[in-house]
């Protein structure tokens, strides 16, 4: 680890246990219920499902590039900010601004701000931030270890948000157990 990054071990493996954990977790969310997840038109599940994971996956992945014995603070730097500049071109892709704002077919959308703000300002923020922190590190600046450490946080708190959010979503749309007379 680089050496504005020593005193973050603990926090990064910490932080990527979590991950893997709370990744481990939504698979297991997922395949409990899967009707309610495969009704969902393909481009709310790659609006709203999908990024979950990815949000969890890389705080997985950056944790793990920071626990990396060895590894030059320039070339740690240039990884990070390729994962910052692909989490934005992801988020892009993914329309999920779009689906905010428009809704899907079998679905209005709701403007609710808490949605915009966990489904859409927070994860463009949390990687514009990683991208910031990965500069930070390039230019051996003091702001890029702290930043990091909140864009790494922030994915996590969103994913758990959002996480929590499909859960909830799922219950609602979850079939009557039938009853046997």
């Amino acid at each position: 680890m680089s050496e504005p990054l020593q005193g973050w071990h603990e926090f990064y493996f910490l932080v990527g246990t979590s991950a893997a954990a709370l990744t481990g977790l939504m698979f297991v969310v997922v395949s409990i219920n899967p009707d309610s997840v495969g009704r969902r038109p393909a481009s709310g599940t790659r609006g709203f499902v999908t990024p979950t994971m990815v949000f969890f996956t890389t705080a997985f992945v950056v944790s793990a590039l920071l626990l990396v014995p060895g590894l030059p603070q320039r070339s740690l730097a240039m990884l990070l900010m390729a994962t910052g500049v692909g989490g934005i071109v992801y988020l892009l892709w993914t329309r999920v601004h779009h689906h905010w704002r428009h809704g899907f077919p079998d679905q209005p959308p709701t403007h609710d701000p808490e949605d915009l703000v966990f489904f859409v300002s927070l994860p463009f923020v949390s990687y514009a931030l990683l991208w910031l922190a990965a500069l930070g590190l390039w230019l051996d600046k003091g702001f890029g270890a702290a930043t990091l450490a909140v864009a790494t946080m922030l994915l996590v708190v969103t994913g758990i948000h959002n996480a929590w959010d499909l859960v909830i979503w799922m219950a609602q749309r979850r079939k009557p157990e039938k009853t046997h007379k």
